[in-house]
């Protein structure tokens, strides 16, 4: 609740100080900001949910979290292109700001995400944490712009400041486009040959292996296992309980369906 209250302050404070300052930064960092409340405030929306399981969501909701994740990737999307185009009104009519309000903003923005940032709790509230944490350094490159400004006069430094904080944005929201991705093309994090590779001490025969991600923190696997058609039940049972050891253990892998298979002998007669 700290975290979404925080980000909504921010909001609020950006947009009346983004009209009195006439900054194209302070512009930039406060439309973000707006796209910013709206994705944590439907993601936190989502964490109640997350843990739902019945008969037809039997993995739960988790990749509520995937949703949320290309939500976000649009939102930076939108918010990046609304930030240049501003950028470049206020450069082509050189409008002026006011800096001293762009630095005071800026690093009171800075404080508040700060404190958004402290959040602590499930999965979900924890990446709102660190998107308070990225967001703390988005108002920290403002803060300095307006610095550089009241110093050296040059208004120019505004418009140009302000790409300089959506170059920010973007860099720093590659890895979360990449792992949404992955997760949504069910693209397996790790090399599945590691997996074979960690098995075949144990079992001679390992194929068909899948492995995916429901969300970022819930991976999935099945495997085939060829065995010796004398192997009791209860082998069986400690072969398997072996696998979801080593898969947990070295891959992080917490759902995990093996398949034993027995060995078919051809007729020689």
């Amino acid at each position: 609740m700290r975290g979404l209250l925080g980000f909504w302050s921010i909001t609020a404070f950006l947009l009346i100080m983004s009209v009195l300052g006439k900054s194209a930064t302070l512009t930039s960092e406060a439309i973000h900001s707006i796209l910013d409340a709206l994705v944590v405030t439907l993601t936190l929306r989502a964490s109640s949910l997350l843990d739902r399981r019945d008969n037809l969501y039997t993995y739960s909701m988790h990749r509520l979290e995937a949703i949320y994740s290309v939500l976000n990737i649009i939102v930076v999307i939108i918010g990046i292109a609304v930030g240049v185009l501003v950028s470049l009104v206020f450069l082509i009519l050189g409008l002026s700001d006011n800096p001293l309000i762009l630095t005071i903003s800026s690093f009171v923005a800075f404080i508040f995400a700060l404190i958004s940032s402290t959040e602590r709790g499930d999965a979900l509230k924890e990446a709102v944490s660190l998107h308070a944490i990225l967001d703390s350094l988005t108002y920290l490159a403002g803060f300095v712009i307006g610095i550089l400004i009241s110093l050296s006069g040059i208004k120019v430094l505004d418009p140009i400041g302000s790409f300089v904080v959506l170059a920010f944005v973007l860099i720093t929201s590659l890895p979360n486009i990449k792992e949404s991705y992955y997760t949504l093309m069910e693209r397996s994090p790790i090399d599945v040959r590691e997996v074979q590779s960690s098995l075949s001490p144990f079992f001679a025969t390992v194929h068909h292996i899948h492995v995916w991600s429901i969300c970022p923190h819930e991976r999935v696997a099945t495997l085939h296992i060829l065995e010796n058609s004398n192997t009791t039940i209860g082998e069986i049972e400690e072969k398997r309980k072996e696998v979801e050891r080593i898969l947990k253990d070295k891959f992080s892998i917490t759902h995990v369906t093996v398949q034993f298979e027995t060995k078919r002998e051809e007729n020689t007669n």
